[in-house]
């Protein structure tokens, strides 16, 4: 559940990146007035925990032993499929 809602973050806020690069347009700071300076700062560190949260993710579901065994547990699962007599 936390990497769903991290991966919705990281995707809004790759969203506001696209708005300012394109229209010079940020929607945090548009949604947070100049006067709530803060929310707009604890939106970014939140959006930033949410990437390096799916970093950690990616490298450990990359890097993870049933990752690395996958392709010769398809190939195992292959050869001895359920009903065959062996």
């Amino acid at each position: 559940m936390i990497t769903i809602i991290a991966l919705i973050l990281v995707t809004l806020g790759a969203i506001n990146w696209l708005a300012v690069g394109i229209f010079d347009f940020n929607i945090v700071n548009w949604i947070f007035t100049p006067s709530a300076y803060v929310g707009a700062r604890v939106v970014y560190a939140i959006v930033g925990i949410a990437g390096i949260w799916l970093i950690a993710y990616l490298i450990y579901n990359r890097f993870s032993p049933k990752r690395i065994h996958a392709v010769e547990d398809m190939a195992h699962h292959k050869n001895h499929e359920p009903g065959d007599r062996a």
